[in-house]
C-alpha cells in the first residue's frame, strides 16, 4: 500500500495520535489547506484501506472522524506513512503571494487560477483572495493582472515597469539567500561559485544568460571610469544587463521618449553605457538599441560610488555645483535642528555629496531604489529621520523634485554615522553671576557628578557673547538668562541633586530633543496652530480618505489653493509621509500655501500607513519667508515629535482645546 501524497500521510499522523474524534476543519487548519482538500484526501485513504479488515476510518456527522485500528492495523499505518517522504507545509500567505508574483512575472503565457491552486495545494477561491495582495504590489510598478475567462491571468504595463517589477523581485531572492548562506554578487573569483549557488533564485529569468560573461565586461569598463562602484550597485547593474540581454532575445525592447534619451546621450555616463554594450554586442552578440543604451545610462547615472578617503577631492570635482550647494544647505539645517555642528566634519560632506549625486539622479529619472534599513531608523531615530525629512524642502528649491522617504533614510544614515563620530562628551558653558569661586564650584561638582561633560568655558552673561555659538552645545546657568541659539539649563550655585537630573535629562538625548527658548517660537508657533484646525478622535478608513478631508479644509477656510490637494496626495504616492511612532506628516508645496498653518487630526482608530500604524496627523501647509524661519520650526517641531509624553498626551485629549494647549505648552518646554 501507498499512499498519492505526502499529506495523506500527514492526515494519518494526525488520526493515529489523537484519543478523540477530530473534524475536518480542524485538520485543514492544522494543514493550512482547505476543507474541501481534507475531504478528497480523506476519499483517497478510504480507498487506500478498503480491503483491511485491521483498519477503520470512522466518520460521524457533527462529532468528527476517527481512526479504530488493531495493533497489526497501527504498524501497517506506520509502515504506509513512512514510505513517503516528510510533509511540507503548503505556503504561507505572503509567501503565496510571492510564488504567484513570480509565477505571472516569468511565465511567457497566462497561467490559470486553477494551476496556482494545484502547485500551492490550495483551493481556486484561496487563489483569488491572494490576487489583491498580489494586485497591490504589481500596482507600485504600474503594472495590473488582467484575467479572461477560459484564458488566465497574466500581468501588462510597459517594459520598463515590467523588469522594475523583476529586478526587486530578484533582489528580494538575493537578500533571502544571503541570509541564509551568506550569498551575493561579488566583485571576484568567488563569482562563479556564488552564481553556482545562488541560481536556485535567479536560474527562472536568466536561463540563457551568462552572468559571469556580464561581470567581467562590467569590471573592463569599470577599470576606464572615473570611480569605483559600490558592491551593491555592481551586482545590481549585473541584475539590470542581464534581464535587458533575456527581453532583447526574445523582443521586448524598451522605449524611451526622444527627449529623454537625447538629454541622456549628453552625460559622461551615456559613453561608459556605450563601451558596455559594444562588448556586449562583441562577446555575446547582442545589439542594444539607443533606447536600451539610454537605460543602462539610468542605471549607471543612479549607482553609488565607493567612498575612497585619498581621492575625496578629485571624486567631487566634477560634481554640479548645484549639488554641492545643496549638501552644504543640509548639514547646516539639520545641524540647526539638533543643535550639532557638523561643518568640520568632511567626511560627512563628501560622503553626502557624493550619495546626493546618484539620488538625484534616481529621483529626476524614477528609479526606485530599496532602503531596508528604513523601518528601523524611524523606529530608532525619529528626531534625526525628521531633522533629515525637513531637507526635503531644499531639494525642492534645487531641483525641483520631490524626495522620497527612502533617500530621506540614507541621509539619515549619513547624519547619524556623523553623529556618533562627534565627541561623545556634551561641550558646555558655565555661567555664572557669583564671582568665580562660585562658579569653580560648580564645574566642579558637575564634571564629578555627571559623566560626558566638557566644560569648555565658564563665563558671565556679558562675556558669553565673545565665545563662538559652534564650540559649545549646552549653556548651564546659575541665573535666569536667554540665548538666541542654544539651550539654556538653569540650576542652584549651590549644585542640588534635582540640578543634576535637570542636567541629565538635557544631556540624554541632546542632539534630538533641545528646545527653542520660547520666544523664538512663539510668533511662528501662535500663527501656524489653530484651536478651529485641530480635529479629535476622528474616524477614517485610509491614509487617501484623511489627506483628501484635511485639505479640503484647508481650501475652504482658504488657507490654500486648490492645488495644494494633488500635489499632498502625489508626495505620498511617491513616499510615505509617516515618520515613526504613530505620526504622518502630509504636506503639499508652499506655492499653493495663502497663510501657513497646519492641521492637526487625532484619530479615533489607527490607520495603515506605509507599513505602519498612525493615529496623530499633522497637515503641514508650509511657506517661510527666509532659512531661519525654517530652521526655528523644525527644530522645535521635531524635538516635539521625538517626545513620547507629549504625543501620548495629544493622543489621549478629546477636545480642540486640551489638544491646542497641550501643543503650544510643549513649546514652553525647556
Amino acid at each position: 500500500m501507498t499512499i498519492s501524497n505526502e499529506r495523506c500521510g500527514e492526515i494519518l499522523k494526525i488520526l493515529i495520535n489523537r484519543q478523540e474524534p477530530i473534524t475536518i476543519d480542524e485538520i485543514a487548519n492544522k494543514l493550512k489547506v482547505s476543507n474541501r482538500t481534507i475531504r478528497n484526501d480523506m476519499q483517497k485513504i478510504q480507498e487506500l484501506i478498503k480491503n483491511s479488515k485491521d483498519i477503520k476510518i470512522i466518520k460521524k456527522p457533527r462529532v468528527g472522524v476517527w481512526i479504530n485500528a488493531n495493533l497489526k492495523g497501527k504498524k501497517l499505518l506506520e509502515s504506509i506513512i513512512s514510505s513517503k517522504d516528510a510533509y511540507v507545509q503548503p505556503y504561507t500567505s505572503s509567501l503565496r503571494k510571492r510564488y504567484i508574483i513570480k509565477r505571472l512575472l516569468l511565465s511567457n503565457d497566462s497561467v490559470t487560477m486553477k494551476d496556482l491552486g494545484n502547485e500551492l495545494y490550495v483551493s481556486r477561491i484561496t487563489i483569488y483572495n491572494d490576487f489583491e495582495e498580489v494586485e497591490k504590489w504589481l500596482a507600485k510598478y504600474n503594472l495590473k493582472l488582467k484575467r479572461k475567462k477560459n484564458y488566465g491571468v497574466e500581468v501588462i504595463g510597459d517594459e520598463i515597469s515590467w523588469r522594475k517589477a523583476v529586478s526587486d523581485l530578484i533582489t528580494d531572492f538575493r537578500k533571502e539567500s544571503k541570509q541564509k548562506n551568506n550569498i551575493h554578487i561579488l566583485k571576484d573569483e568567488q563569482f562563479q561559485d556564488v552564481y553556482n549557488q545562488s541560481q536556485i533564485k535567479i536560474k527562472d529569468v536568466f536561463k540563457n544568460v551568462d552572468l559571469v560573461k556580464i561581470q567581467s565586461i562590467l569590471l573592463q569598463v569599470e577599470q576606464n571610469m572615473d570611480y569605483k562602484l559600490t558592491d551593491e550597485s555592481y551586482s545590481c547593474l549585473v541584475i539590470h544587463i542581464a534581464i535587458a540581454i533575456e527581453r532583447l532575445k526574445i523582443n521586448k525592447p524598451v522605449e524611451l521618449p526622444y527627449e529623454q534619451i537625447n538629454d541622456l546621450s549628453k552625460k559622461e555616463e551615456y559613453q561608459i553605457a556605450r563601451q558596455i554594450s559594444k562588448k556586449i554586442k562583441d562577446e555575446l552578440s547582442i545589439q542594444f538599441t539607443t533606447p536600451e543604451i539610454s537605460n543602462l545610462t539610468l542605471h549607471i547615472l543612479g549607482s553609488k560610488m565607493q567612498y575612497n578617503k585619498n581621492n575625496s577631492v578629485d571624486m567631487i570635482k566634477n560634481i554640479d555645483t548645484n549639488i554641492i550647494d545643496l549638501a552644504g544647505e543640509i548639514i547646516l539645517l539639520i545641524g540647526n535642528i539638533l543643535s550639532v555642528d557638523f561643518t568640520s566634519d568632511n567626511k560627512l560632506f563628501i560622503g553626502l555629496v557624493l550619495h546626493l549625486r546618484t539620488a538625484i539622479n534616481r529621483m529626476k529619472y524614477n528609479l526606485n531604489i530599496r532602503n531596508p534599513l528604513l523601518k528601523d531608523i524611524k523606529n530608532n531615530y525619529p528626531s534625526v529621520f525628521g531633522a533629515s525629512w525637513a531637507s526635503s524642502v531644499l531639494f525642492e528649491k534645487y531641483f525641483g523634485i520631490k524626495v522620497t522617504e527612502e533617500e530621506i533614510g540614507y541621509i539619515s544614515i549619513h547624519i547619524g554615522a556623523a553623529l556618533e563620530r562627534l565627541n561623545k562628551k556634551t561641550r558646555v558653558v558655565i555661567v555664572c553671576g557669583s564671582g568665580i569661586g562660585t562658579a569653580g564650584l560648580v564645574a566642579v561638582r558637575l564634571e564629578r557628578e555627571i559623566s560626558g561633560l566638557d566644560i569648555v568655558d565658564i563665563t558671565s552673561v556679558h562675556d558669553i557673547k565673545n565665545i563662538r555659538t559652534n564650540e559649545f552645545d549646552l549653556i548651564i546657568s546659575t541665573l535666569p538668562f536667554e540665548y538666541p541659539s542654544k539651550p539654556v539649563v538653569q540650576i542652584n550655585p549651590i549644585v542640588t541633586q534635582d540640578d543634576l537630573d535637570i542636567v541629565k535629562k538635557y544631556l540624554i538625548n541632546i542632539e534630538n530633543t533641545r528646545r527653542f527658548r520660547k520666544n523664538n517660537m512663539s510668533e511662528i508657533k501662535n500663527q501656524l496652530f489653530m484651536q478651529e484646525l485641530i480635529l479629535p478622535k476622528i474616524e477614517v478608513s485610509n491614509k487617501t480618505e484623511l489627506i483628501r478631508e484635511l485639505c479640503n479644509i484647508l481650501i475652504k477656510k482658504g488657507y490654500v489653493e486648490n492645488g495644494f490637494l494633488d500635489i499632498a496626495l502625489e508626495r505620498e504616492r511617491i513616499t510615505s509621509t509617516a515618520v515613526g511612532k504613530g505620526v504622518a506628516i502630509p504636506h503639499g508645496s508652499h506655492k499653493y500655501v495663502k497663510r501657513p498653518v497646519i492641521l492637526v487630526a487625532t484619530l479615533k482608530e489607527p490607520i495603515e500607513w506605509s507599513n505602519g500604524k498612525v493615529d496623530v496627523v499633522f497637515l503641514l501647509a508650509l511657506k517661510f519667508e527666509n532659512k531661519e524661519e525654517i530652521r526655528y520650526f523644525f527644530k522645535h517641531f521635531y524635538s516635539m515629535l521625538d517626545d513620547e509624553t507629549v504625543l501620548s498626551s495629544i493622543r489621549i485629549k478629546n477636545t480642540s482645546k486640551e489638544i491646542y494647549e497641550t501643543i503650544i505648552g510643549s513649546y514652553k518646554m525647556e
